[in-house]
């Protein structure tokens, strides 16, 4: 599963909890095994372990950052389907900000506009929309209408405006947008 794809985030959890496990188990292995075997190098058999111990913390951390964010809610995927036509849309993103980290369910690039919806509590809807209004400025999109909805009956009724808008002969503004948005999604 790829970032933007509906059940990202629980993918991530379990793909990050399998690989901190894992590599932890590796590295006690390569260190009482080590011990076992290179008794009398315990400096060196350290130094492996710890050099292995870094991409399963790594791991760890990942699967923390996942872990406090459920993935997103289904019927807002299948509404989203249903009323996008043939509009691009990116699903299950975290957006880190220097401050906090936000659940965003949906983002919808049409018209020179992006919009989002989050159905999570705790969204500061006019931080996260600063955010991102710096990030895409910083990134060359000047003229862009940035709206994340909390509200499920605004968010379609505006998903459905701009999906009328599409017809889908050029998407590559859309798709640019969403793909910067890939890139500021954890």
């Amino acid at each position: 599963m790829k970032k933007g794809d509906f059940g990202y985030i629980s993918s991530m959890k379990k793909k990050s909890c399998l690989a901190a496990l894992l590599l932890a188990c590796i590295a006690a292995l390569i260190y009482f095994s080590g011990l076992h075997f290179f008794s009398a190098n315990r400096t060196a058999v350290g130094i492996v372990t710890v050099v292995v111990c870094i991409p399963a913390a790594m791991a760890l951390v990942r699967f923390i950052m996942f872990i406090r964010f459920p993935s997103g809610n289904r019927e807002v995927y299948e509404l989203t389907e249903s009323l996008r036509g043939c509009v691009p849309v990116f699903y299950d993103s975290i957006i880190t900000t220097p401050e906090k980290s936000y659940g965003v369910n949906a983002f919808i690039a049409s018209d020179g506009s992006l919009i989002g919806y989050t159905e999570y509590s705790g969204v500061d809807i006019r931080k996260l929309e600063k955010h991102l209004k710096d990030m895409f400025a910083a990134n060359k999109y000047q003229d862009i209408n940035i709206k994340v909805f909390t509200d499920r009956d605004r968010f379609t009724d505006r998903l459905e405006a701009l999906a009328k808008r599409q017809d889908g002969s050029d998407l590559s503004w859309e798709n640019s947008v969403l793909h910067l948005i890939g890139r500021l999604s954890l």
